[in-house]
Formats: structure tokens, sequence, C-alpha cells
């Protein structure tokens, strides 16, 4: 028979997952160039702290997002923009909607011909790129996807640098959100392309689907098998694998023979496959299984870690989240309890601050486990 848990303790437990998963402190990296910045919630509102627990944004908005300079904070139909202190330099209105990436945001204006046009705006409300297209998205790594009507009346997409300049013709049916510096197209077919900032096609020879570049390579697909390119299109590691995952701290990990390894960005297998399971690397770390036990390998493939609990996250600025007896805490590269299990929950550290589960509240800890803010507080 199945369990269930009754009522009150099932709406506690999923009100705690959803709030971890906003809670987690970790902002879009294009959005936070400022001081960091942590969110925070009180039912269904957004708010935002800083690093020492001072709330910048009161948690009353439907949506907080931090963007570069300015955050966005939209109550309802309108939207304002924050400085990172709090301040509203843009009043609540309803002309732009969308986060200020890169020093600009998307914003309308009529064009010569007297036309409603999307361009880009500074925060002083100045167009600085004029008003030329029917839709535009955000700049990420100094490239936006905007779109233009055919002559039909069909979107044709394309993408733009920060001087407004088409680089990669508004021909497509769909591009996809830039990631450094390269853009992906996307056919009815499900058969990508990809673009540079000049919009040369790097695409190889022979692949039907591109990922997005970590640490200098990007994911491709020939059919089933899974290799790497460079960011400038040369085919560094030719499809080989039935499974791999992105570049991180420079192994990325492959599937052979339903056992996983790793590989260097040449395509060596520097770690040979022969674990049951395994994770990426982070912080120099990855963690593995083999012969039923978990434990933790450097990028060598050395044994450096086998730590006493019952489930062990990455780690991350030198912590790893932990659980023991029930409850989480954090131990660091040694193994050592830095901060005792104690919690329902909790997440990794970022930017010096941990969200995790106390009682039926939430809070952010600093790495000695002082709690800088908690949920409840007002």
């Amino acid at each position: 028979m199945r369990r269930t848990e009754p009522r009150g303790l099932a709406a506690l437990r999923t009100a705690c997952l959803a709030g971890a998963a906003l809670m987690a402190g970790v902002l879009p990296a294009a959005a936070q160039t400022g001081p960091a910045l942590f969110p925070i919630r009180s039912g269904e509102r957004h708010g935002l702290i800083d690093a020492a627990g001072r709330v910048v944004l009161a948690a009353e908005y439907d949506e907080v997002k931090p963007g570069d300079p300015l955050i966005l904070a939209r109550r309802g139909a309108r939207t304002a923009y924050a400085d990172a202190t709090g301040r509203l330099v843009v009043a609540p209105q309803e002309a732009w909607t969308q986060p200020f990436t890169e020093g600009v945001v998307p914003a309308t204006q009529k064009d010569a011909a007297g036309r409603w046009r999307w361009g880009y705006a500074d925060p002083s409300g100045a167009m600085v790129i004029a008003p030329a297209y029917d839709s535009a998205g955000p700049f990420v790594d100094g490239l936006a996807v905007v779109s233009v009507a055919d002559a039909w009346g069909e979107a044709k997409y394309g993408a733009i640098d920060r001087s407004g300049k088409l680089v990669v013709p508004a021909t497509h049916d769909k591009l996809l959100a830039p990631a450094g510096g390269l853009v992906r197209s996307e056919s009815k077919q499900r058969t990508h392309r990809v673009f540079d900032a000049h919009g040369r096609d790097l695409t190889p020879e022979g692949i039907d689907f591109v990922g997005v570049p970590s640490e200098g390579l990007v994911r491709v697909w020939k059919g089933r098998q899974q290799g790497f390119m460079t960011v400038a299109g040369a085919l560094v590691v030719p499809p080989r694998f039935e499974q791999a995952s992105d570049f991180r701290d420079g192994r990325a990990r492959v599937w052979i023979a339903g056992k996983y390894g790793f590989i260097d960005n040449r395509g060596e297998l520097v770690v040979p496959a022969k674990f049951e399971s395994a994770e990426d690397f982070s912080d120099g770390l990855a963690q593995v299984r083999a012969d039923g036990r978990a434990f933790f390998i450097d990028r060598r493939g050395d044994t450096v870690l086998q730590p006493d609990a019952e489930r062990v996250w990455p780690f991350i600025e030198g912590l790893a989240a932990a659980r023991k007896g029930g409850r989480v805490g954090f131990i660091d590269k040694q193994g050592r309890w830095v901060i005792e299990p104690q919690y329902g929950w909790a997440r990794p550290f970022h930017n010096g601050l941990a969200a995790v589960g106390i009682g039926r509240e939430w809070a952010y800890i600093r790495r000695d486990a002082q709690v800088v803010w908690r949920s409840g507080e007002r």
C-alpha cells in the first residue's frame, strides 16, 4: 500500500520544495553583475537580500529578477526597476517588461515610418539601438535574438550585436538563446546550425545537433553519438560516445560499454570508464560509485574521499551538503563536518551563503552556520 502524508505535512513539504528551488541562492550569471543578491520569498511574493542578510527588496513582488545594471520588480501588470540598494530608479510602468542585460532593455518606439517596433533602451530611457524589429530578446555574451517579418508577414529570426547590426541574417524560422558568443538555429526537422558573433556558420560536417558552450567546448551530436567541437567550429572529439556531459573543471563524463569515465579536452580517456554512476566535476572533485560504494575522485581519477554520510552533494566553494541520520549539514574536502547535520534540507553555498531548512522555516546561513536571514522575519 502506498503511504500518503497528512494533508498539512504534504502541503508543508510542497512549500519547502518550492522554496528550496528558489532559495538556492543562485541567480543567472548574466544577470547578476553587482553585489551578490539572494532570492527570498514570503508565500507567493518575492524579494532579495544581500550577503549580510539585509533586505534589498521586501518580499512583496510577483517577480524579481536581478539584471545588468537594474533589478526587475513586477507586481501585477506593472514593472519597476531598482538599483543594487533597492531604490526604485524606474517607477512602475507597463512599457518595459524584460530584465536589463548588458546595460539595455528591449523597448518599443515608433520608427521613421510611424510603426511601433522593438529596439533597446538604456536605464535613462534613451534608445541606444533604434527600433527596427518585430520582437527583441535579451543580450547574452554580446548577442540578442530579434525577429523581422518577411513579405508574407511571417516572423524570421536573426541575431544582432551591441551596435544593432544583424550579424546573423533574419532568415531563420527559429533561433535559440545565445550562449558563449554563439547562436543556434533550429529547423523544422530539429537539426541545428551554429553561428558565431560574425554570422559565420561553424557547424562541422555531418553534425545535426549542437549544444551550448562550456569551458570553450560545445557538445555535438551525429545521430545518437556525441562528441565535441571548439567555439571556433573545429571538431576536436568526433561523435563516438553514446552518452556525454558538458565539460566541467576540464573533464567531461562519458559512458562506454555501460560504465562511466571522464575525458579531457582532447578526447583522451583520462579516467577509465569503470564506474556504475558518476557526477560532473565540481570544485576539482567528482562523486562516483563502484562496487556499491560512493566516493570522490580527483581529476586524475584517484580516490580522495569517502565521506561518512548517507548522501553527499557536489562540492561548491569548498563545501558539500551531506546527509547523516536524516539531517543535512556540510563537510569539507577532508570529510570533516564543518556544519553539523541539523537541517531538513540544504542547498549549496553560493557567494558565501547557503539556503537551509530549519523546522517549518528556511534560512540563509554563513559558513560558520550563523543565520543571516530567516523566513518569517519582516
